[in-house]
């Protein structure tokens, strides 16, 4: 399954290049949502929260963006911007992995 991940990757190097960099672009955003929302929590004596965050930080930083959407908007715009920057080649190497799976193995 690795060398047909990887055989893909190399022939469709103009799909996952842009991509890769977007994604990367994505979890830079995402990480600085991540610390900003952690910071806000523990400032705001949200424990419970600071800790999911810190400990569990992409269900629960989207949980507590949308659960304290005043508390920091700003904070909740780059986790979820991050997020979608980061989606696409998740998706993409989800798909290409369920591909290889699926492949027929070549006949010894």
């Amino acid at each position: 399954m690795l060398n047909t991940l990887l055989e893909f990757y190399i022939e469709h190097q103009w799909l996952a290049l842009p991509l890769a960099m977007l994604s990367a672009a994505g979890v830079g955003i995402l990480w600085m949502g991540w610390l900003s929302l952690m910071l806000t929590a523990f400032g705001q004596r949200r424990w419970l929260w600071g800790f999911a965050i810190l400990l569990l930080p992409v269900p629960a930083s989207p949980c507590f963006a949308l659960r304290h959407p005043t508390l920091n908007p700003w904070a909740n715009r780059l986790v979820l911007w991050g997020l979608l920057l980061s989606l696409p080649i998740l998706v993409l190497t989800g798909w290409w992995g369920w591909l290889a799976l699926t492949q027929a193995a070549p006949a010894a």
